[in-house]
């Protein structure tokens, strides 16, 4: 029987994102007696090379659509925060309808040699579509979060989703969000969550790592961009369990971004600039979320958080925000984590100092963790991608 030829297809490959983190977990898991792979890479980046190369398996045929310095290297500069006039000029003003028609047709060349298109972080179908075959596009963030701020967004949206045979959510709070939002398109919604190599997940958890604390401490491994997540409560809630409770943990942020320097001077207003340590960017968080007591994240919204599933396989105690979309699902309603208010402080102090605590809980929420997490493994995944492949081309016929 032929194998199905799959070509993914994303913007670029940065550190430290969530996307990305899953799509190299995609990219493993597949079954290679059933599919072919190939992967789509708009630019290249440096992290491409530094970070993600050497994690794309062999097999994957890898595409550049630009390639060339003249279509990749201002939007690098961009991506980086380093683009300044006339760059902002010629990336943003002159390039961008060239750009989409070199794209355009670069990716249709390639698009011939695969049987079902997957648009990973819905970019592609601004600038590519009508293949012939099946276009699937993966949404990763609450689209409620995203759009209903925005009527201009939101049309947008609307256009560009018409343009997906199906729309994959990663959970069903995103797919009803979608449902609900898009009810002429309510049909193409549906739900598939990520698959997790739970036994790699186990062997990188409990790979070597160097400055691993000796002394207890609570792990967040987050990106330090305050518009989207919310390390800002965390700190808060930290300072206050330091305070009031006389806590002896420290905790350890795992992660950079944009908004780390103002974080740090919150830990000097609050009085814990010694007891919070920054640790930057790693290629594998997995041994220091082993080796915490807790993990948290605080988000004020999310998608299906890849740090929340890792931290759930490796079971581990984890307190999360109750954000938009993704904690409540992960962690079972409750079941197999705590859960605390959006940007409440005082809540999520709480949450997180039971998780230290409370010894009972601590071995429940762990147990749970531990059986939840065969929800995002490798066979339930392959099952479900299967059958939605499978849908693809019934509807296609």
């Amino acid at each position: 029987m032929r194998k199905i030829r799959v070509l993914f297809h994303v913007t670029h490959l940065r550190r430290g994102g969530g996307i990305e983190t899953s799509l190299m977990s995609w990219l493993r898991i597949l079954d290679r007696d059933r599919f072919a792979v190939g992967l789509s890479i708009a630019y290249p980046t440096e992290d491409m090379e530094s970070v993600y190369r050497e994690r794309i398996p062999e097999d994957v045929a890898l595409h550049i659509l630009g390639p060339e310095a003249w279509l990749s290297h201002c939007r690098n500069l961009k991506i980086k925060g380093q683009l300044r006039w006339p760059g902002r000029l010629y990336e943003e003003v002159l390039l961008p309808q060239l750009r989409k028609r070199v794209f355009r047709d670069r990716i249709g060349g390639i698009a011939d040699n695969y049987d079902v298109v997957i648009d990973y972080d819905m970019s592609l179908a601004r600038f590519a579509h009508g293949f012939g075959k099946p276009l699937i596009g993966i949404s990763h963030f609450s689209l409620s979060q995203r759009l209903s701020a925005s009527k201009r967004k939101y049309r947008t949206a609307s256009r560009y989703f018409q343009r997906y045979d199906a729309i994959v959510a990663i959970c069903d709070a995103m797919r009803d969000e979608g449902r609900q939002m898009f009810p002429a398109l309510a049909e193409r919604f549906t739900t598939l969550y990520p698959g997790f190599d739970l036994v790699e997940t186990h062997r990188r958890a409990n790979e070597p790592a160097n400055d691993i604390p000796d002394a207890p401490y609570i792990v967040s491994v987050t990106r330090l961009e305050e518009t989207q997540k919310d390390v800002t409560t965390l700190i808060k809630a930290f300072a206050s369990l330091v305070k009031r409770h006389r806590i002896d943990e420290s905790m350890l942020i795992v992660g950079e971004g944009r908004h780390r320097a103002e974080l740090e001077t919150l830990c000097d207003e609050l009085g814990v600039r010694d007891r919070v340590r920054f640790f930057g960017f790693t290629t594998n968080p997995l041994p220091y979320v082993r080796g915490a007591r807790l993990k948290v994240l605080s988000s004020k919204f999310e998608g299906l958080p890849t740090a929340l599933i890792e931290g759930l396989i490796v079971g581990q105690v984890l307190v999360s925000s109750d954000c938009p979309t993704g904690p409540r699902e992960i962690l079972n309603h409750g079941k197999a984590g705590l859960l605390a208010p959006v940007g409440d402080a005082d809540a999520l102090a709480e949450a997180i100092l039971r998780g230290l605590r409370d010894g009972e809980l601590r071995d429940a929420l762990s147990t749970q963790a531990a059986m939840h997490a065969q929800t995002f493994g490798v066979n339930a995944f392959g099952e479900r991608f299967e059958m939605l492949v499978q849908r693809m081309f019934e509807k296609a016929a």
